[in-house]
């Protein structure tokens, strides 16, 4: 049941660009659209800047693998994939010592938030935080950016708060392998 409850938590499934598209640019996707027109039609420079972060963010995701250590519910995990012909996340919980492979990209924040993009009924808010991000049906959270990627990010509705790097945890995907292996 624990593990779970980060897939529960964090966001259900998006629909998303695969790898092998080429990706639009930011101020053609309609969640941005909507947000300068109806939100910030004064600073569509700013909005296209926050989608942009996005999109590299995204972009260094499906090139480099991504590891988010995350809290939800009191429970600490490591989310961590590595590319390749097929997609196989390791969901770790550091709790339970105990590890499941996970073929859900919706799962990482940074895939989440670029799908999140491509979908006219999200809502950018413009915050005290930055921006977040909000559908009625996937959730909302926001996102920290430092040096033009995303970081880090936290549920708004939730409750879960994490730390992202552009780099698989290769021994967590290690421990997958030689579980997989020995079943």
């Amino acid at each position: 049941m624990k593990k779970l409850l980060l897939a529960t938590l964090l966001l259900p499934l998006l629909a998303g660009c695969s790898d092998g598209e080429a990706l639009p640019a930011a101020d053609q996707l309609p969640a941005v659209k909507n947000f300068i027109a109806t939100a910030a039609p004064e600073e569509p420079e700013e909005v296209v800047s926050y989608a942009d972060v996005i999109r590299d963010s995204y972009q260094l995701f499906l090139e480099n693998g991504m590891t988010e250590e995350v809290t939800s519910a009191g429970d600490r995990y490591i989310l961590t994939y590595e590319p390749g012909d097929e997609f196989v996340a390791a969901l770790y919980n550091l709790e339970f010592d105990d590890i499941v492979g996970v073929q859900q990209k919706e799962l990482f924040t940074v895939y989440s938030a670029w799908a999140m993009l491509s979908e006219e009924a999200t809502v950018i808010e413009q915050t005290e935080q930055g921006y977040s991000l909000a559908h009625p049906d996937y959730g909302s959270f926001f996102v920290v950016i430092e040096n033009g990627l995303i970081v880090g990010g936290s549920g708004i509705d939730a409750g879960w708060s994490g730390e992202f790097r552009y780099e698989p945890d290769l021994e967590v995907l290690g421990r997958l392998d030689s579980q997989s292996e020995g079943e």
